[in-house]
């Protein structure tokens, strides 16, 4: 099944349970520093600002917040060293890819059913992240986007809904645990320990609650 008919898969959202006004915001917070938390710090430095992100979440709120206070906290260089003796470098590829085509063992499709998602809700990658668009961050990224799509359009609120379902059984929750698995094995106690454990955490509550929020498949179209 193509992105595009998995847009058009019919499913009730339970706008009761959902609770926009109250859900949407936090979530669209949390995603974003998530996203900022598993970029290279070769590229983006995380630290600066987390001090105000602290208490603007509040699924999985205790865990995020102690991770965020550490972080600010952290010499660049040496965040910088841990990222790639992790996700980088290494004779045979990485010891932990912290990108879903890689971790997964390259199943066919994988960044071809992404940029299928990206190109339908019309979100653009910057230039220098477009080469990796299965990139943990750039994932959550685009987990951050449709929050705040949800969270801020007028209408056709409920696609925005169901594409935050159906890109985390695609995509993230099929994945991430196990990276976190990984580097646990491999850096048990390291920043990235933590960090990537958070996020696997926050991504599997988040898609309980989602279930919780939508019912199920009934027919696609087109």
């Amino acid at each position: 099944m193509t992105a595009k008919e998995t847009m058009s898969a019919t499913r009730i959202v339970n706008a009761e349970k959902r609770a926009v006004e109250q859900t949407a915001a936090p979530r669209c917070a949390g995603y974003a520093i998530l996203s900022e938390l598993a970029c290279s710090p070769h590229d983006i430095d995380p630290r600066p600002g987390m001090h105000n992100r602290i208490g603007t979440v509040r699924e999985a709120a205790t865990d995020l917040d102690e991770l965020l206070h550490e972080f600010v906290e952290l010499d660049l260089a040496a965040l910088k060293s841990e990222y790639s003796a992790l996700f980088e470098v290494g004779s045979e590829g990485p010891p932990c890819p912290i990108r879903e085509d890689l971790q997964t063992g390259q199943r066919a499709g994988t960044r071809e059913d992404l940029v299928r998602f990206y190109n339908y809700f019309n979100y653009t990658l910057e230039e220098k992240f477009a080469w990796a668009p299965d990139h943990l961050s750039v994932e959550l990224e685009f987990m951050h986007f449709l929050c705040y799509r949800e969270a801020s359009a007028q209408t056709g609120v409920v696609s925005f809904q169901l594409a935050q379902i159906d890109f985390s059984e695609r995509h993230l929750v099929n994945w991430v645990p196990e990276l976190a698995n990984s580097v646990a094995r491999i850096a048990p106690g390291s920043i990235y320990c933590r960090t990537i454990a958070t996020i696997a955490k926050f991504l599997t509550t988040d898609h309980a609650w989602q279930s919780s929020t939508v019912g199920g498949r009934t027919s696609v179209t087109g």
